[in-house]
């Protein structure tokens, strides 16, 4: 089984895995019933057993604000916990348990800076296994398909696949260029690092990084571009401001970068 919601919001988005409980869900329903329902026309309940454990759970949407709310309370025999209560540019998609896979709920957000629309896109995968809920991805991305105007299918955005293990390099050289795209060529792109460039951040000398795939290139070095998931730490944010500007805990970056300037990490 699989649903879609998408939920158009002007808010900076923000997580919040919390713990609250609730000994009656039609206290919860009421709660959400009186403070929203009459006030939002987006105003949603969808009951859905997310988490395997054959007990129905509850996923919320509303209008708060500017934006939109989504709440995901888990039914934990029988007392209902939130486990998501976020806010934001969201489109949600859910994925029923299949071949003994355990359910996923894929929350994809964007956010509105000051000065425009950003092209940076905060990706988050959730599981649901036994009342818990895993959070198995959690990082930015430049949002190449509505944000940059170029011929996209002539560009290297993502990796065609994973590596079976991904594995760290350390960089070797300082404000080491991350980028959106694996190439040289010079762009037609908004919220870079310098102009006219594929540049979204650039790295410490002695960072390390996760190579999560590689792509061979074209250009006269024939060099090996690297598709890597990126710490905030890492991540000189003096030179050219981090892409990382939500409040979720832990999140990464992902682009690409060369392999001419980094070493394998122990």
């Amino acid at each position: 089984m699989k649903f879609k919601l998408v939920g158009i919001f002007f808010m900076i988005p923000l997580l919040i895995v919390a713990q609250n409980e609730s000994d009656s869900i039609d206290a919860v329903i009421k709660e959400y019933k009186e403070n929203y329902a009459n006030t939002s026309e987006d105003f949603s309940i969808k009951l859905i057993d997310v988490d395997n454990d054959h007990d129905l759970d509850y996923i919320f949407s509303f209008g708060c604000g500017e934006g939109n709310c989504l709440r995901v309370h888990l039914d934990t025999n029988g007392t209902y916990k939130k486990v998501i209560d976020e806010f934001g540019v969201v489109s949600i998609d859910f994925i029923d348990s299949r071949n003994n896979k355990a359910s996923k709920l894929t929350l994809n957000s964007v956010t509105n800076h000051c000065c425009g629309e950003s092209p940076f896109g905060s990706h988050r995968d959730f599981s649901f296994v036994a009342d818990e809920v895993v959070l198995e991805n959690n990082y930015v991305s430049y949002n190449h398909e509505y944000y940059n105007d170029e011929d996209n299918y002539r560009l290297v955005l993502l990796p065609g696949h994973a590596l079976e293990e991904a594995y760290d390099v350390r960089i070797t050289t300082d404000n080491y260029n991350v980028r959106f795209s694996a190439d040289l060529n010079r762009h037609n792109a908004s919220f870079t690092c310098d102009e006219q460039t594929n540049i979204i951040a650039k790295l410490y000398k002695g960072a390390v990084v996760s190579v999560l795939a590689t792509y061979k290139g074209n250009d006269h070095e024939e060099r090996t571009w690297l598709y890597v998931e990126i710490s905030n730490e890492a991540i000189n944010d003096d030179v050219c401001s981090s892409p990382i500007s939500y409040d979720f805990e832990q999140q990464k970056l992902r682009g690409w970068i060369s392999n001419k300037y980094v070493e394998k990490s122990d």
